[in-house]
């Protein structure tokens, strides 16, 4: 892992889509683990002024005030604390994206979220739709060009703390991360790359189609 090779990745992937004003001003919207603790670390060394935000939805007891703390103590976060009980995790991520509206903000999604998210969506509404790089309310995703293996792997390469998630597992995007995915990599060992594939096809589809609609 080149630390320095990843950064212009992500670099090259933020001006490419024009996600991040060059040297600007970008809220981190952080969690504590691996892709959120990269992603801060990662735009704050290409030159972006970057500030941090977690939010303390109080869902897992001592877990959840551990992360809140290392979010302050180590990442220099904000925190806000918000009710969480009895939302599905569509709401809890609206929750999240309801603070700091008059700012950048950024999520740590990478390839790998994607990928889940495609999948989910192909089973749940039958299209092959994915995390948008840019939401309409301007939360942006600078690192959809990378693996989640890469993030873990540059934050032990910077030697960057980071916190893991045991609830992840009991989630929708866990089932298809810890026992979905691993059998159609079974199937076949580019089953993650073919999804992606799906989904930029899809958009070239749709981009040529409003193209000829335009022409007309």
């Amino acid at each position: 892992m080149d630390p320095n090779a990843l950064r212009a990745r992500i670099e090259e992937h933020v001006r490419r889509h024009e996600l991040i004003e060059p040297g600007g001003e970008v809220c981190c919207l952080v969690s504590g683990g691996a892709d959120s603790t990269c992603l801060r670390h990662a735009l704050r060394g290409l030159g972006y002024r970057v500030s941090s935000l977690h939010v303390n939805h109080k869902l897992r007891g001592a877990d959840s005030e551990a992360d809140a703390r290392f979010c302050a103590e180590t990442l220099g976060a904000d925190v806000v604390e918000l009710d969480g009980n009895g939302l599905t995790e569509a709401e809890l991520r609206e929750q999240r994206y309801s603070l700091a509206r008059d700012r950048t903000r950024a999520t740590g999604h990478t390839a790998s979220d994607q990928v889940e998210t495609i999948l989910y969506r192909l089973v749940s509404r039958g299209t092959a739709t994915g995390i948008e790089l840019r939401r309409a309310d301007g939360v942006v995703r600078p690192l959809l060009g990378v693996w989640r293996a890469e993030t873990e792997e540059y934050c032990t390469v910077e030697g960057l703390e980071f916190r893991v998630d045991a609830s992840n597992a009991d989630t929708k995007r866990g089932l298809i991360r810890d026992e979905i995915l691993p059998l159609l990599r079974r199937l076949h060992p580019g089953a993650d790359e073919n999804l992606l594939r799906a989904l930029d096809m899809r958009r070239s589809e749709e981009r040529r189609v409003g193209k000829e609609c335009r022409s007309r």
